[in-house]
């Protein structure tokens, strides 16, 4: 694990939790002050993503979840959780509307971990409310740095476009040797282009599958699988099952 998978975590993360918070649901769940369903839908998507990233080796088996759920002052009084200290401090800066559902999401390190945080929170002013946050411990000895002279993968993965050209031209065409290439994507991705590229995909439709309504096809299709067919191979290679994936869109 390097920081170039962090900031993708932590980027999805971010993403993630503000698109849950704006599904139709949510908004219902608040309005008939109905927290408890919340903690159970966000738990649901949390733990599926938690299993999946496991099983694609995203994530290493190192790395921990720990969650956060209830009204503050229990959170507080069950140690004075440094995590809930610090969405305590992000909630006081951010001055939600009381009643309103604040996405949480944010980064801190300790001495042992990097911790990403996600969750929700209801403040009823500023020292009391609900919240349910979801913390991924990484053991900070486990990330690595990047060199600079391999980070061109990057612009490489988001500019690739398989109708077009195999990768060994687009590389060659882009003025890099392609077995230096193949050598810089272990290096920043942990994993070979093709693997790599396909697992990103992967994330990115079960994304899709979570958030929107698109059926299995449109997203194989939006998320550069040839068919359905062929999204689905690439997750039973991995032992996941696509009619696993919790769907909260249509809720």
């Amino acid at each position: 694990m390097n920081f170039y998978i962090v900031s993708l975590l932590d980027a999805m993360a971010e993403q993630n939790i503000s698109t849950f918070c704006n599904l139709n649901f949510v908004k219902s769940a608040v309005f008939f002050s109905d927290l408890q369903a919340l903690s159970i839908r966000l738990k649901t998507v949390a733990d599926y993503y938690f299993n999946f990233l496991k099983k694609l080796e995203i994530l290493p088996d190192e790395v921990l979840k720990e969650e956060y759920i209830g009204h503050y002052d229990n959170l507080y009084i069950k140690g004075h959780e440094p995590t809930v200290t610090q969405i305590m401090q992000k909630i006081n800066q951010e001055k939600p509307f009381t009643n309103d559902i604040l996405p949480i999401h944010l980064r801190y390190t300790d001495l042992v971990n990097m911790h990403l945080v996600v969750g929700i929170a209801r403040a009823e002013d500023r020292r009391n409310g609900y919240l349910h946050a979801i913390d991924l411990c990484l053991p900070k000895d486990l990330i690595k740095n990047v060199p600079a002279n391999v980070l061109y993968v990057k612009d490489i993965l988001d500019s690739y476009s398989v109708q077009k050209q195999t990768v060994k031209d687009f590389v060659e065409s882009q003025g890099y040797n392609y077995s230096h290439f193949q050598r810089h994507c272990k290096i920043c991705f942990g994993d070979a282009f093709y693997s790599f590229r396909l697992k990103k995909n992967m994330v990115d439709a079960v994304g899709d599958i979570v958030f929107t309504d698109l059926s299995l096809k449109e997203v194989a299709f939006k998320n550069n699988f040839l068919d359905y067919a062929n999204m689905y191979k690439a997750f039973d290679r991995h032992k996941l099952s696509l009619t696993n994936i919790p769907r909260l869109a249509n809720l």
